[in-house]
């Protein structure tokens, strides 16, 4: 061995004597305040990709992200969301709830699944949200699956849930797939949002872990 190598080698061991890996135990979950996922999984898995597929118009997709925001923002998580046809309206949210979101605007999918890719290794955020919920079709069958993988790898040395919220089911690598395949009503538009929310009730399609804790 050389001089040189010998020298990498001992810096190498200083550094993982130093700065130990902290072993990360399976299982963990960000709690979404929504009984009919919390009680099935605990909540969104970390270090995972989820998939909300907003199978029906007017299904809750805008009331799931205000109650994610919502549980994040009663545990001081940060939040990035990545909107991917600029469609997201700050305006129907109260300002604390948007206090500690990290709005991403997005014109085009292929920057959107950039800015996922980027994000998704932010150490800095608890959870990060992907909308192409108005994605069109041609847009969605475009983006190869090799990507999606590329996110779940991306995470899975995070302490991040990863969610993307699509018009039908596109995420082969999701760990777990919920659908939203119940339209609200027009007499819904008279009820109170907290009432509304409270209803939710995805059906889970997909499990492929286990989820013990509730991070």
């Amino acid at each position: 061995m050389s001089a040189a190598s010998a020298k990498l080698a001992a810096l190498r061991h200083l550094l993982a004597e130093r700065f130990p890996v902290t072993s990360r135990p399976a299982g963990r979950a960000l709690a979404t305040g929504l009984s009919a996922i919390d009680r099935l999984t605990g909540g969104l898995p970390l270090a995972a990709v989820t998939e909300f597929v907003c199978a029906v118009p007017s299904c809750g997709g805008q009331l799931l992200l205000g109650q994610l925001l919502a549980a994040t923002r009663a545990t001081a998580t940060r939040v990035a969301l990545v909107d991917g046809t600029d469609s997201f309206d700050p305006a129907s949210f109260s300002a604390d709830q948007l206090a500690h979101l990290v709005w991403i605007r997005c014109g085009k999918t292929s920057q959107a699944l950039s800015a996922t890719d980027l994000l998704a290794r932010d150490a800095n955020l608890g959870l990060v949200v992907l909308d192409l919920r108005r994605t069109p079709e041609a847009d969605l069958r475009r983006i190869p699956s090799p990507h999606w993988y590329r996110f779940q790898r991306a995470v899975e040395s995070t302490d991040l849930a990863l969610v993307v919220i699509t018009p039908r089911p596109a995420v082969p690598s999701a760990q777990l797939r919920f659908l939203l395949e119940v339209s609200h009503s027009a007499a819904d538009l008279t009820r109170e949002q907290p009432f509304l929310t409270a209803r939710l009730a995805p059906t889970l399609q997909r499990q492929r872990m286990q989820i013990a804790s509730t991070a």
